[in-house]
């Protein structure tokens, strides 16, 4: 069974390198040395492709974004240039890093409503019918080998499948029989696909916070930052996002 704490997790070896890269940076910009400002950059960008991938595979996934149309490089290449004309404005470490993450939310947002759809899914997990569900999960059947087709597609070195766990959804101590009979009803990678489909079919708002918050391990008050709002705002988002997930996880149970 697995044991629900709360305790600050070590940052993330990507935290670790902006910080590390930050003056090094800065002193590039400072030379006017573009080529050695980007090649730097290499190395600090691949955590944001991944995350930039994963929103613009759910946009796609979820139509609020036209296949085919869009590539990964169209919104890191214009990080690239946005980092190299504003890095000078950061006095601290941690503000590159937040600033990141927040213009790449920034990029996808505009070219969402560019593209002008607003049918995004949301509705109350509790009213979803059982055809509904069955429709939904539908979009992630199931191949020869067992894998989900649609996270098979995205099996590249720019996308980043997440090690998803109960701990990630449950929070509450009274729910460690709940988490109990989960394990032993599903498997971890049944577990993984599930809340895998889910933050794939979310709002763009609600999964990115998610995401910021348990794959990049940015804090309430980064994520709050990020997205230019308040961290009482970015725990109650997260709190719904997480009961949504529990809440399809318990009606899996059910369903099986």
């Amino acid at each position: 069974m697995e044991k629900i704490i709360n305790s600050k997790h070590e940052k993330s070896t990507f935290h670790v390198l902006i910080e590390e890269t930050f003056p090094r940076l800065q002193q590039l910009k400072k030379e006017k040395n573009r080529i050695a400002f980007d090649s730097l950059m290499e190395k600090v960008l691949p955590t944001v492709k991944q995350y930039i991938n994963r929103q613009l595979k759910a946009s796609i996934k979820n139509k609020t974004l036209p296949e085919g149309k869009y590539k990964v490089e169209d919104f890191t290449d214009e990080l690239y240039i946005e980092a190299y004309e504003n890095i000078q404005d950061f006095t601290e470490k941690k503000q590159l890093r937040l600033w990141l993450f927040s213009h790449a939310d920034i990029i996808l947002e505009d070219t969402i409503i560019e593209e002008e759809f607003d049918s995004l899914f949301f509705k109350n997990i509790d009213d979803f019918s059982k055809e509904e569900w069955d429709a939904m999960e539908e979009q992630f059947t199931k191949d020869g080998d067992g894998d989900l087709i649609m996270l098979e597609e995205l099996d590249d070195l720019s996308y980043s499948k997440q090690d998803y766990t109960l701990a990630n959804v449950f929070i509450e101590d009274n729910e460690e029989n709940l988490i109990e009979n989960l394990n032993a009803e599903m498997t971890k990678i049944e577990i993984q696909q599930q809340v895998e489909s889910i933050l794939f079919l979310l709002p763009f708002h609600i999964r990115t916070i998610f995401e910021l918050s348990v794959n990049l391990e940015f804090d309430s008050e980064e994520v709050a930052d990020i997205k230019n709002m308040t961290a009482r705002d970015v725990e109650e988002i997260l709190a719904k996002a997480k009961n949504i997930i529990r809440s399809s996880l318990l009606k899996h149970k059910r369903r099986k």
